[in-house]
């Protein structure tokens, strides 16, 4: 009987401690992608600067490196062309007010 009292409790102590465990890595996981959609918010690639793990790291490394290339990846062509097309976007939905205005006050003159 003594015995199964004492696997009762090295039983329950494991499955405790791999609770939370797994409750830690979860944790872990969360932050991860929270700093990487933040990350993307800010407009850097995911994975630039969200490393929980701190590691030392030497000038002129792969991670620096792609970083330097995605951010040649997008020029100022690039940037350009992106702010020409929103200027297009405003221009459409100011002739689109602008119509429907003209026309809310084209039924008022015919009552």
């Amino acid at each position: 009987m003594e015995a199964i009292w004492i696997l009762t409790v090295i039983f329950t102590f494991i499955i405790v401690v791999s609770t939370l465990d797994h409750r830690y890595s979860l944790r872990k996981k969360k932050i991860d992608a929270a700093l990487r959609m933040r990350e993307m918010e800010m407009g850097y690639p995911p994975g630039t600067y969200s490393d929980t793990k701190y590691k030392k790291r030497k000038k002129g490394t792969a991670s620096e490196a792609s970083f330097t290339e995605w951010r040649q990846g997008t020029n100022r062509a690039e940037l350009r062309k992106g702010i020409d097309e929103l200027q297009e976007r405003l221009a459409n939905l100011e002739t689109i007010t602008k119509s429907r205005k003209n026309s809310s006050e084209g039924f008022e003159d015919k009552e």
